[in-house]
């Protein structure tokens, strides 16, 4: 083979993959997360594991804000997690029932936050 045959060759064996797959995967309708999608909001009587999220911010240091303003009135529990898309939320994972998320999102608004319950994501 030669020189510049070795050099096509290389290119293709880089590039068709780079072409290929994305072409491929969006014309099989690939998916990409909206920030929708890692929301579920929990419904009156929902069971099973529940948080409460007291908002979510597109910076850490956003986050740390809230997390701090949330603290301050009482969620010492409360923390910082991903939320899977590119967000960070402010989330108090201490909720057994729906009635008990329920009581503490009143209390939480009583205090200025607007905290809602949402079925915690598998662990």
């Amino acid at each position: 083979m030669s020189r510049t045959s070795v050099r096509l060759l290389a290119v293709a064996i880089v590039a068709v993959p780079l072409i290929v797959y994305p072409a491929i995967a969006l014309r099989n309708g690939a998916h990409f997360p909206s920030p929708k999608d890692c929301v579920h909001i929990a419904r009156p009587g929902e069971s099973g594991d529940l948080d409460l999220v007291f908002g979510r911010r597109d910076t850490v240091a956003e986050a740390q804000q809230l997390l701090t303003q949330v603290q301050g009135v009482g969620y010492k529990d409360a923390e910082i997690q991903q939320d899977g898309c590119l967000r960070w939320k402010v989330v108090y994972t201490g909720i057994e029932s729906y009635a008990q998320g329920a009581s503490s999102a009143a209390e939480a608004r009583g205090a200025g936050l607007s905290p809602q319950i949402e079925i915690a994501p598998p662990s």
